[in-house]
C-alpha cells in the first residue's frame, strides 16, 4: 500500500489512498514506530448535530493537538487540494469511506441538492378554516416569510402549542403529512404542490 506523507506536522503523519492514517510519535519516550489512527466522529458542541464526518487527531510540532476531518486530509495529499469554488463530497454518501477513489469535487450549491432532502426541514402547510390545504411551504420559515409574520408563530401553531389554532390571517399551519392533502381532486393538487 502506498502511503503519503502529511505536509504541516514534521513528517510524522502519513496518509494512505485507502484514508488511513499512521503516526511515527513516540509515546512516552519509546522509540518511534508506525501505528494506526483510528478515526471518529466528533461529539456536537451545545445543541448542535452530530457530525456525520470523521476526524483524527494531530499534533504539530509544538505540540498542539488538532482535529482534522479525514476528508481534507485525502482531498490535500492525493487529490492535490480543492478546486477553487468546489467542495469535496463522498461519491458513494457515506461519509466515513474516505477512500481517494470515494471523494469527488461538486460546488455547494450542487451539494445542497443533492443533500438537502436529508436536512430536518419540514414542510408546512396553510389550512383555510375548512379544513381545506391553501398552500403548502418547504419550511418554517418559508411559510413564516410568505406570510409575513414570525418563524415563531409558525413553529407554535406547527407544535400545537397556541389555544387557538387560527393566526391573525384566518388560517391555521400545521405540518405538511399526506392526510392533509385527502382523496379528492383538491388533494390530487395539493399532493402535486407538495411534490414541487
Amino acid at each position: 500500500m502506498e502511503w503519503r506523507m502529511i505536509a504541516g506536522y514534521g513528517g510524522f503523519y502519513e496518509v494512505s489512498r485507502l484514508g488511513e492514517v499512521r503516526s511515527y510519535r513516540s509515546c512516552w519516550g519509546r522509540l518511534p514506530s508506525s501505528r494506526l489512527l483510528t478515526p471518529y466522529k466528533r461529539q456536537p458542541r451545545g445543541k448542535g448535530r452530530r457530525s456525520n464526518r470523521v476526524f483524527v487527531k494531530l499534533t504539530d510540532q509544538n505540540g498542539r493537538a488538532r482535529e482534522v476531518p479525514l476528508v481534507n486530509i485525502v482531498v490535500d495529499v492525493w487529490k492535490g487540494g480543492r478546486p477553487p469554488g468546489m467542495v469535496a463530497y463522498h461519491i458513494n454518501g457515506d461519509t466515513t469511506d474516505n477512500r481517494a477513489a470515494n471523494i469527488g469535487f461538486i460546488t455547494p450549491r450542487e451539494l445542497g441538492e443533492m443533500t438537502g432532502h436529508k436536512s430536518r426541514r419540514r414542510p408546512v402547510a396553510k389550512i383555510f378554516e375548512s379544513g381545506e390545504v391553501a398552500e403548502v411551504y418547504r419550511s418554517a420559515r418559508e411559510a413564516a416569510a410568505q406570510n409575513h409574520m414570525s418563524y415563531q408563530t409558525v413553529m407554535d401553531r406547527c407544535n400545537n402549542k397556541i389555544k387557538n389554532p387560527y393566526a391573525l390571517d384566518g388560517f391555521n399551519y400545521q405540518w405538511d403529512d399526506w392526510n392533509h392533502c385527502g382523496s379528492t381532486a383538491e388533494g390530487a393538487n395539493c399532493r402535486e404542490r407538495r411534490r414541487t
